[in-house]
C-alpha cells in the first residue's frame, strides 16, 4: 500500500507537467495588417498566423485557443497533391481566390486549408480532429456571437457561409 501511495505521489508532478504542456494553447493573430512573427516558422499568405515561442520543440502540437471560423467556400473536388497544386505547397487558383475574399474582410484573416504536400504547413482542426475539408474562411472572432456578424457581412455576397470552431496546430516535424 506504501509503495502504491509513493509511486502515486512521484508520478503526480510528471502527470500535472503534462497536462499544463497539452493544455498551452496561444492566441490567434487575426489582423492581416499584423501578422505574428517567429524566428521559428514563416506564415504563408494564406495561413493564418499566431504566437508561436522562438524555439520550438520537434514533434509538438502548437495549437491555437479555440475561434470561430466562418467557412466562405470549400473545394469538395480538390485533390491533394493533384494537377492543383501548381503552386508547389499550394493551389494558385485558391489562393487567388482567398486573396480576393481578403480585400471584403480588410480587419480579418482570411485564411486557406487547401493541403498540397507540405510538412510546413498549417493545419485546422474541429472538435479535436483534423478538419478534412479543403476551404477558404476568415477568422469570426472568439464568440459565436462576433462570427455571426461576420457572417451577416458575408451574406449578400457569398452563399451559404458557415460557422466553425477551429484551432490552428502547427508541429515542426523531425526525424
Amino acid at each position: 500500500m506504501r509503495l502504491r501511495l509513493l509511486s502515486i505521489v512521484l508520478a503526480f508532478p510528471t502527470f500535472l507537467g503534462a497536462m499544463a504542456q497539452a493544455q498551452e494553447q496561444v492566441a490567434v493573430c487575426p489582423d492581416p495588417a499584423k501578422p505574428c512573427t517567429s524566428a521559428a516558422k514563416t506564415f504563408a499568405p494564406y495561413e493564418l498566423a499566431f504566437q508561436l515561442p522562438d524555439k520550438l520543440e520537434p514533434n509538438k502540437d502548437y495549437k491555437t485557443r479555440p475561434f470561430q471560423a466562418v467557412i466562405l467556400k470549400t473545394f469538395p473536388k480538390f485533390e491533394p497533391g493533384g494537377d492543383e497544386c501548381d503552386g508547389g505547397e499550394f493551389s494558385t487558383k485558391i489562393e487567388k481566390q482567398r486573396a480576393q475574399l481578403q480585400k471584403l474582410f480588410p480587419d480579418r484573416k482570411v485564411f486557406a486549408g487547401h493541403q498540397c504536400p507540405d510538412m510546413g504547413a498549417v493545419l485546422y482542426q474541429v472538435n479535436g480532429r483534423p478538419y478534412s475539408q479543403f476551404f477558404i474562411a476568415v477568422y469570426g472572432g472568439e464568440t459565436r456571437a462576433e462570427s455571426k456578424q461576420v457572417i451577416a457581412q458575408a451574406r449578400g455576397k457569398l452563399s451559404r457561409p458557415t460557422i466553425k470552431e477551429m484551432q490552428a496546430v502547427y508541429t515542426m516535424l523531425a526525424e
